[in-house]
């Protein structure tokens, strides 16, 4: 965070006039970082402040250089009106994103600028806080090679699978400790801000900001990767639910009496339908014999088979491979069938490793559903892969960062 942005949430004020003045600067900051850049007419629209004020209130925020004027408008009649959004560098965020068997470190601005580079490392999470120390000594290290001065850190995003009360900052499924929570944990080692997503629901985020949700008012996200997870986007707004555990469909029950799965049930969707049982009916099937392309893999490679081998396998034309991701697309669509049926969404956006197999996993997913579904209902509602980037985790974490981050300056501030 930049020492103009620190001085201004930190500054002691006396007066009402001088809190008051301090408020609706924050109000602007926080709007820009929501929308990216507005005229001075969208702040007198979203905060219902005087165009007098907001001249003069964005007047001081050029000469802090905490806002800059970048581009002209549309003009709804007479000239063009100029835009503004935030300085480059004024909030940096360390983007931690766990899953199943691996870390990706990242640090990105408010104006999606990298400040250090994306790296993705081995680690597997553990169920209990155990790992963290383990956790923590990846991103002291990451930290230490890119040379990053963690005194311009605003804060850290932690983005992970599991069942997350992003409130209370604790996770029931992994990294569990009943006596602390893991933004405490996290706050405590690194003196900053901690803040805690589940991975399906920074999705959701990422795609309604920025990706093919952004101009849908009830989408589904679904992330495929080892596990498989339900971002629900309902009247323009993620949902959470009452404790943040919305979205866990990799545990409806699927089949009666069918495999262990790790929550402790029998027959989860997530044993059927996910990377992990991918993975493991295909190293079933090569055990037994099955001619594939995965065979050539050395024996290494083969004790660690992961999603993107079949994948990779299948893009390339191997029949096996093909055939295991069509059973999984199958077992998907059906899934999906009841999600159509329930919640009657427009869209429905795959994403996550599994995805990129695109025409491979889409088609028996799509035929599964129109097997299982009312006509009317798919009619209405469009399945596509997501087309956001690597980088567009790191930028919607970054963003709802920022955002909280503001609303919680905000909040205390209104206190005051």
């Amino acid at each position: 965070m930049t020492k103009a942005v620190n001085l201004l949430i930190n500054k002691k004020l006396d007066s009402k006039p001088e809190k008051k003045n301090l408020f609706n600067k924050l109000s602007i900051i926080k709007l820009i970082a929501e929308l990216g850049s507005v005229s001075v007419n969208d702040i007198v629209k979203n905060l219902s402040l005087s165009l007098p004020t907001v001249n003069s209130l964005i007047a001081e925020l050029l000469e802090d250089n905490i806002v800059r004027q970048f581009d002209k408008g549309e003009s709804i009649g007479g000239r063009k009106p100029n835009l503004y959004r935030l300085c480059d560098g004024l909030f940096q965020v360390l983007c931690i994103e766990l899953q199943r068997f691996s870390i990706t470190l990242s640090i990105m601005d408010n104006n999606q600028n990298i400040v250090a580079e994306t790296v993705e490392l081995d680690n597997e999470l553990s169920r209990n806080a155990d790992n963290l120390h383990d956790i923590t000594a990846i991103i002291d290290q990451y930290l230490l090679e890119k040379a990053v001065d963690t005194e311009n850190l605003t804060g850290l995003i932690i983005s992970m699978p599991g069942l997350i009360n992003a409130e209370e900052g604790t996770n029931e499924t992994f990294l569990h400790d009943a006596s602390q929570s893991i933004t405490a944990y996290f706050e405590d080692k690194y003196k900053k801000p901690v803040y805690i997503l589940n991975d399906v629901k920074g999705a959701a985020y990422a795609e309604l900001k920025f990706g093919l949700a952004k101009n849908t008012r009830n989408s589904l996200i679904i992330l495929m990767d080892w596990g498989i997870g339900l971002g629900i986007v309902s009247n323009g707004e993620v949902y959470l639910g009452r404790d943040g555990y919305s979205g866990e469909v990799g545990h409806m029950p699927f089949i009666d009496n069918g495999e262990l799965c790790y929550c402790g049930k029998r027959g989860c969707l997530e044993t059927v339908a996910s990377g992990i049982a991918l993975v493991n009916n295909a190293k079933q099937e090569i055990e037994k014999g099955e001619l594939t392309k995965l065979n050539e893999l050395q024996k290494e490679e083969l004790d660690h088979l992961t999603p993107t081998h079949v994948i990779e396998a299948a893009n390339k034309g191997d029949q096996f491979a093909i055939n295991q991701i069509s059973k999984l697309g199958t077992n998907l669509g059906k899934a999906f069938a009841s999600l159509i049926q329930l919640l009657n969404p427009e869209l429905i956006v795959l994403g996550g490793k599994i995805a990129k197999a695109n025409e491979l996993i889409t088609i028996p997913i799509q035929q599964a559903i129109n097997s299982y579904t009312m006509a009317i209902l798919k009619e209405h509602c469009d399945i596509k892969v997501s087309s956001l980037n690597l980088d567009s985790n790191t930028i919607g974490l970054t963003n709802y960062f920022i955002t909280k981050y503001l609303s919680v300056e905000l909040q205390q501030k209104s206190k005051i």
